[in-house]
Parts: structure tokens; C-alpha cells; sequence
């Protein structure tokens, strides 16, 4: 995963979670996935969080992630943790 479109994503969860940084982001994984299907890679992965209290539905198509990332600032939250590596 070490394309252009990726590294954007990347840079987009590195801010805190506002409205328009969530907005951000999700539009910048929305544009990941479309060239990510693109290139051929279509399967339909679900993430999945296997934690208890979290404000978010616990199975995510990849689909559905940018809607989570607009909308639901526990799950941009998540995605900072997992994809930034950056401690929320």
C-alpha cells in the first residue's frame, strides 16, 4: 500500500477529528478505493472491531467506510490508531 492515494489518506487522519477532517478523510479513502478497484483489486473485506462500547457498527464493508469516516468521529478516531499509528 505504498501509493500516492494511500500516503493522502494517510495525511488526512493526522488531523483531529472535526467535521472537515472527517470529511477530508473520508473522501481521501473514497479516492483510494476507486484506484485501488481500478487496478483490478475488488474484493468486499469487512473491517471488523472486535471491542466492546464503541459508538460504531462492529462489521464495516469497505464500502461503508467512508460514510463512518464522515459522520462518526470513535470510528475516524479508530482509523487514526490503525492507519496513522498515531495514539488518539
Amino acid at each position: 500500500m505504498d501509493n500516492a492515494e494511500f500516503e493522502k489518506f494517510k495525511e488526512a487522519l493526522r488531523k483531529p477529528a472535526t467535521p472537515e477532517a472527517m470529511k477530508a478523510a473520508a473522501q481521501a479513502f473514497a479516492q483510494y478505493r476507486i484506484v485501488q478497484l481500478a487496478k483490478g483489486k475488488s474484493s468486499r473485506p469487512t473491517l471488523v472491531n472486535l471491542g466492546k462500547g464503541t459508538g460504531y457498527p462492529h462489521a464495516v464493508p469497505v464500502d461503508k467506510i467512508p460514510e463512518q469516516l464522515a459522520k462518526n468521529p470513535e470510528f475516524y478516531n479508530l482509523m487514526k490508531k490503525v492507519v496513522a499509528r498515531e495514539k488518539s
